[in-house]
């Protein structure tokens, strides 16, 4: 019997290599050798409808026995496929002598010695169709993403499901050569984006973003999902985009994004306030101090002293509030500048925590404080930013503690030959924190909890400041803590170093 001799395999054949995206179908799928008369691959589906126990016992089938007929239909479809160009028409075979009539999609593939075969991908009659690919069309069809297969050449619509076709118009009113609105190129709103991503899918790349495509009924905004797939019917690679209608959602973050622009607007605006208003505000609480004190270097009877005395300390109260929340307008608005000059280490602890010796003592405690050994004492920054954040750790562990004590540790680890990170930790035995109250405690005007702000008072701004004074200072804070086991705060601080006299 004479056999079909196929021309050189042209240049649009599917490779051989590709057949793996025939093998997830569930209608058959297999190549034929048409010179060895032997079938060297098949999906699943295909080794079933040949009744085929393995890939291996499909290939060691001899299919020699062709009709004339047949051998006829077989030359032609290869001379067909050869051009590139698909076939589909109904065939009757016989698996294991059983006739089963279908219709079958065909097109030429480069076997791996570079002879052509035949691809066969069965399309079953009505009656027998596979549930999952009716399944599989349906929700295609009734799906609200937009789905649309473009030519890669021309951008020319290939095939658009029921909700690409309602927002772009259906894929057959798109002409040749890809001009209209319905090409690749001309839907989206973003010039160049369509070549691109036509270029990436030439490339084997894929593209994810968003972008603007223009819709029957305008401009509307999507999320995009584009990816070179095989035409089932062509062979060529053609791109797949998926969209997904987003225009609702973008207006909506838009609106937040609005709100949220006010908001810090308005917060800054509050903040520029009392930074600007910082003079107006500490310069009669600073006269109420002043004119105080001068009273009560006079001579007074006891109850007028008393009174004086409540007075004076109601002012110094308000004036650490009203510091706290200047300064921490003054770090929100960017304007609390650090300086950097000269200072002893040792000095200004010794200044900043002996007055708060006297306040621990009035509740018991013992407050201490302690310098590592090899620590420099000559140091350059802000010492008057340096004790605030020891007096409002020293404060808060003095405030929250009832019996125990209070420790401070300083310490330097060398940073480089010009700058050391100082370490200053302060440790308490008071109330402690929950992990909850922990994660919460940098932020401003916020305390464990309502009874701890009426039983304890204060602002809530102490830890925030410390906090936000540390980063400016190139560094951080760190705190652990547990509920009735006090509470340990450690600040790392970038500190210049002072260069001794004589040196150059």
């Amino acid at each position: 019997m004479s056999s079909v001799t196929p021309t050189s395999p042209a240049a649009k054949l599917l490779r051989f290599a590709d057949l793996g995206h025939y093998e997830w179908l569930s209608v058959p799928a297999w190549v034929f050798d048409p010179v060895r008369f032997s079938a060297p691959w098949a999906n699943a589906a295909g080794l079933a409808f040949w009744r085929a126990d393995s890939l291996e016992e499909l290939r060691r089938r001899d299919f020699s026995d062709v009709s004339p007929a047949m051998l006829s239909r077989l030359q032609n479809n290869v001379a067909v496929h050869c051009e590139g160009r698909t076939t589909r028409e109904t065939w009757t075979l016989y698996p294991r002598n059983q006739p089963v009539t279908s219709t079958l999609q065909a097109r030429g593939i480069e076997l791996p010695d570079g002879q052509q075969g035949i691809l066969f991908v069965g399309e079953p009659l009505a009656a027998s169709y596979d549930a999952g690919v009716l399944r599989g069309i349906e929700a295609m069809q009734h799906t609200t993403v937009r789905v649309m297969l473009h030519s890669l050449d021309d951008g020319a619509a290939l095939m658009r499901n029921q909700a690409a076709a309602a927002a772009f118009g259906p894929a057959e009113n798109a002409a040749a050569g890809g001009s209209n609105q319905n090409s690749l190129f001309a839907l989206f709103a973003q010039r160049g984006l369509g070549r691109r991503i036509a270029a990436l899918a030439k490339r084997g790349q894929t593209y994810s973003g968003e972008a603007e495509l223009s819709t029957l009924s305008g401009p509307r905004w999507h999320a995009l999902d584009a990816r070179p797939v095989r035409d089932p019917v062509t062979g060529l690679t053609v791109v797949q985009v998926n969209a997904r209608d987003i225009s609702d959602l973008k207006a909506y973050q838009s609106a937040l994004e609005t709100a949220r622009d006010a908001a810090e607007a308005a917060s800054l605006a509050k903040s520029a306030f009392l930074a600007n208003m910082s003079h107006e505000i500490r310069t009669p609480m600073n006269g109420v101090l002043g004119l105080t004190e001068l009273v009560l270097d006079t001579e007074l009877d006891p109850r007028q002293r008393n009174f004086l005395e409540l007075a004076h300390g109601s002012a110094k109260s308000l004036m650490g509030i009203i510091n706290d929340l200047l300064d921490i307008s003054k770090i929100e608005a960017q304007r609390l500048t650090l300086d950097s000059s000269p200072f002893l280490l040792s000095q200004l602890l010794e200044s900043t925590l002996a007055p708060r010796r006297v306040e621990a003592q009035t509740k018991g405690l013992q407050l201490d404080w302690q310098i590592a050994q090899n620590t420099p004492d000559a140091l350059l920054g802000d010492a008057m930013r340096v004790g605030q954040i020891l007096t409002n750790l020293v404060g808060n562990a003095i405030k929250f503690t009832h019996h125990g004590d209070v420790s401070v540790r300083a310490s330097c680890v060398p940073f480089d030959g010009s700058n050391t990170e100082l370490r200053l930790a302060v440790r308490d035995t008071g109330i402690g924190m929950t992990p909850d109250e922990l994660a919460r405690a940098y932020e401003p005007f916020v305390q464990a909890d309502a009874s701890t702000t009426r039983r304890y008072g204060g602002t809530g701004l102490g830890l925030s400041i410390v906090h936000r004074l540390a980063q400016m200072m190139n560094g951080h804070i760190r705190a652990t803590s547990a509920t009735g086991q006090g509470s340990l705060f450690e600040v790392t601080l970038r500190m210049g170093l002072q260069t001794p006299a004589g040196d150059d």
